[in-house]
């Protein structure tokens, strides 16, 4: 009691101190091939911080795996310091990366993870968060379209499977870089290999300035090597064309819905003995999100519908960030039941 009578506010100060170390938290992070969110979270599923921060793509970085640390320890050391919170604290964290394809990519991420601090924690594509965010069931097929393209799915009993995403290799179309690059061999066709005449090819002109064919490789290489513009910044020329009745723009969007479809029925034909009647499958990113033509979409709903007849295929465009998948696979682990899927998602 003498104590106390003699240093009262501190004491107190001490005591508040020490009820704050005793908090606990979870992080979510998605890392997308342009941005990243990351969001801190209290375990009883209130928002204490969202940041944003560049690409933790370590296909993205010149540096690779050495980069994403950096990037990592960086990004998640502003916002734990920021809100004066510890690693320790941390009872879990779900880190959902573009450019986690593979099983030995996923351990050496993991072992990254660890390194920073997080000792519990998962890693996986970033395509699985949509599955999080956009269903409460917390199981069913996620189409990501953004910078990049994959599709992944998880059952009830908690299997997954992820479907393309190594671009070229898995043999995707679908992407703003996918999308951006088609565009411009298009354009190309069009232009010296006797390829059919594309609306595309005007509206690539008028944005770049370009007044002769004869310039047109010239000035969109030294515009993507000095940064200008990016590839995947040209997906937008495709949709305008599409819009004004271009009959290859609208090819090119009907491709890329069958090839994306196709992914998703794969993903279910892998997945299919564990599922119901009814299956979400959510789509996510800038493409599906903010296309301004619909084709695209229009053709995944048709061919998934039309491959699975037996099942209602609900589809879900996600409008909440992906990151919010990522903090309710965090908090339901933590939690052991998936009780915070509402509450989270009012959040953001």
């Amino acid at each position: 009691m003498k104590c106390w009578k003699r240093t009262g506010n501190t004491c107190r100060i001490f005591s508040r101190e020490a009820e704050r170390m005793k908090k606990k938290y979870v992080l979510g992070v998605d890392g997308g091939g342009t941005k990243t969110h990351c969001a801190l979270f209290d375990t009883e599923g209130n928002k204490i911080d969202l940041i944003s921060w560049g690409t933790t793509n370590h296909e993205n970085l010149r540096d690779g795996f050495i980069g994403l640390k950096r990037e990592l320890e960086s990004m998640t050391s502003l916002i734990l310091e920021k809100n004066g919170v510890s690693n320790e604290q941390i009872r879990n964290a779900v880190f959902g990366l573009a450019g986690v394809d593979t099983k030995t990519q996923q351990a050496v991420i993991s072992n990254i993870i660890s390194e920073i601090g997080f000792k519990k924690h998962h890693v996986c594509n970033d395509a699985y968060l949509g599955i999080k965010a956009g269903s409460k069931k917390g199981y069913g097929i996620c189409a990501v379209n953004g910078t990049g393209c994959s599709v992944t799915g998880i059952s009830p009993s908690g299997r997954c499977i992820q479907i393309g995403g190594l671009g070229e290799l898995t043999g995707d179309k679908g992407g703003g870089s996918y999308l951006g690059a088609t565009v411009i061999g298009t354009i190309y066709n069009s232009l010296f290999k006797d390829g059919k005449q594309t609306l595309m090819k005007d509206l690539l002109f008028d944005e770049l300035k370009i007044t002769s064919r004869y310039e047109f490789i010239d000035t969109i290489m030294q515009k993507l090597s000095s940064g200008e513009i990016r590839i995947s910044d040209l997906n937008r020329i495709a949709f305008a064309a599409a819009n004004m009745g271009d009959e290859k723009a609208i090819e090119i969007l009907t491709e890329m819905g069958k090839d994306i479809a196709s992914m998703i029925n794969g993903a279910i034909r892998e997945l299919e003995p564990d599922f119901e009647d009814s299956i979400d499958v959510v789509l996510a990113g800038s493409i599906h999100v903010k296309g301004e033509n619909p084709t695209a979409t229009e053709t995944i709903k048709h061919c998934v519908r039309e491959r699975n007849k037996n099942r209602a295929i609900n589809f879900v465009v996600l409008e909440k960030p992906p990151v919010a998948g990522a903090v309710i696979w965090a908090l339901s682990e933590e939690r052991g039941c998936p009780d915070m899927y509402e509450k989270v998602l009012a959040q953001f």
